[in-house]
């Protein structure tokens, strides 16, 4: 695979986004403690692939909850790819609040939950489909059902157009879980297509999440990165579910209304991905307890509170899979990604391979 576009330099970031954060204050307090250089075992560049199952493995109630779904935000980003130059706000709140209700509304609360109940009832465990469901449900369907409720009395053109990329997030993340969902547009999937790290800055700074019965939090971003993201949609959204996991937990637990999301280089082969959020002394003493002091075993799956267990646990099997890592506890135990309270902060950390094309190297360079 061959990488010829150059992305653009920071200082276009910067001026786009002149209310981001660019100093790096939480990574400032990882400096210490992780390693300079994160190594990567791959000879190729991994793609996305691999942590998926058949859209036969779901139960047919299941199959028929996650066409829906698919059909709902492919259809609402197809829209605005038709109206972006001339947006009919209107419309895509309406689109947007069918969410809200029957049957869309069912589906998401439902997906997974047939599927599960009939495999206990055959006294059958699947981890596999269970990893699967988590991030089927979760992904940037949660935050998109945010927008759905705030899209009753916010009719902020910015928060309307976020949502659209809420949609198409979910999309790819549903290609990436289930191949064969939509196998055309999967296959478009795994094709070059060199992915810009400013459209992370875009969706998520100032991002606005819900707070129940309190002021809508938002997120800080924070992005010193000048690579790309990724070489094509499946890697995007291999990235996404990790990110997507991690800010969910932070909105859920955030004890104010601010998120912190900071994207910096580390060394020449990595890119340190941030979430951190401040907790309440409750989940500060949930964490110690559950944990036994160490962070890093909420990545080695079980330990939830609400939840199911796998999320975190999932993120792992990426970013060991994208190092070239034999297992999760490499990936763990190098700190290629894990957790730290600090000064009543929540701090989350992964690490993915850097994508570099920059003048100085040559504009053909093969990536590996």
């Amino acid at each position: 695979m061959r990488i010829t576009e150059l992305p653009t330099d920071l200082s276009i970031l910067k001026s786009h986004y002149p209310d981001s954060r660019f100093a790096t204050g939480h990574n400032q307090t990882l400096i210490s403690r992780l390693p300079s250089q994160f190594r990567n075992m791959r000879e190729h560049r991994y793609q996305g692939e691999n942590f998926d199952i058949s859209l036969s493995t779901l139960s047919a109630i299941d199959q028929q909850h996650v066409r829906m779904i698919y059909v709902f935000v492919k259809t609402i980003h197809t829209q605005w790819l038709d109206m972006q130059d001339n947006p009919d706000w209107g419309v895509l709140r309406k689109m947007l609040a069918a969410l809200l209700s029957p049957p869309l509304s069912t589906a998401a609360k439902g997906l997974g939950l047939d599927s599960i109940s009939r495999r206990l009832l055959q006294g059958e465990t699947n981890h596999a489909l269970e990893k699967a469901l988590h991030d089927l449900r979760g992904g940037a369907l949660i935050p998109l059902q945010f927008y759905a409720n705030m899209a009753e009395w916010d009719d902020d053109p910015l928060h309307l157009r976020n949502a659209t990329f809420l949609a198409r997030d979910q999309a790819k993340i549903m290609r990436n879980i289930l191949p064969d969902l939509d196998p055309e547009v999967r296959r478009a999937d795994e094709a070059e297509k060199p992915h810009f790290t400013q459209a992370v800055v875009e969706k998520w700074n100032l991002f606005q999440f819900e707070r129940a019965g309190i002021e809508p939090g938002h997120v800080n971003v924070s992005c010193s990165y000048d690579g790309l993201l990724a070489s094509c949609c499946l890697e995007a959204s291999a990235v996404d579910r990790i990110v997507y996991n991690y800010m969910n937990n932070a909105i859920r637990f955030t004890a104010e209304p601010s998120v912190s999301l900071e994207i910096l280089p580390v060394g020449d082969n990595a890119v340190r991905w941030i979430v951190a959020n401040p907790i309440t002394p409750d989940q500060s003493e949930w964490l110690r307890s559950n944990t036994k002091g160490d962070l890093s075993n909420l990545f080695r799956g079980g330990l939830t509170r609400g939840g199911n267990g796998f999320g975190l646990s999932n993120c792992a099997d990426f970013v060991a899979a994208a190092f070239g890592l034999p297992d999760i506890n490499a990936a763990i135990e190098g700190k290629y990604l894990g957790a730290i309270e600090e000064d009543g902060w929540y701090v989350a950390w992964a690490h993915w391979p850097a994508l570099y094309v920059t003048a100085e190297k040559k504009q053909d360079r093969a990536i590996q």
